[in-house]
């Protein structure tokens, strides 16, 4: 059960998204989408289940592979937390940040 207290435990905000993406574990690929993603992990909607600190690849639009390990469980999949070094940590929150601009400046595009 998610609660108020750990929203408010995340270290980056999370956006919610709904792109397709594929996940590669084992030297098996997945189809999946990824629902809100952040600099720190993002939740992932799939119909293969697997296990918590199961480590997996993501790949993500515009950036490609990134390593992860699932984390938690949720109905339709998992939520995962990237994996890591700080140097590449801070060129994917750039990243992310650039794609969150570029999403938002296409809503905003379309309400006009």
């Amino acid at each position: 059960m998610s609660s108020s207290n750990d929203h408010n435990r995340r270290a980056h905000k999370r956006v919610l998204v709904a792109n397709s993406t594929t996940v590669a574990h084992d030297g098996d690929r997945y189809r999946a989408r990824i629902l809100n993603i952040s600099a720190g992990g993002a939740g992932i909607r799939m119909d293969v289940r697997l296990e918590d600190q199961t480590r997996i690849a993501v790949d993500i639009e515009n950036i490609g592979l990134v390593p992860a390990t699932v984390v938690r469980q949720m109905k339709d999949g998992v939520g995962v937390k990237f994996e890591l070094s700080v140097e590449k940590e801070k060129r994917f929150l750039r990243q992310i940040s650039q794609i969150v601009a570029e999403k938002r400046g296409a809503i905003a595009e379309q309400a006009v």
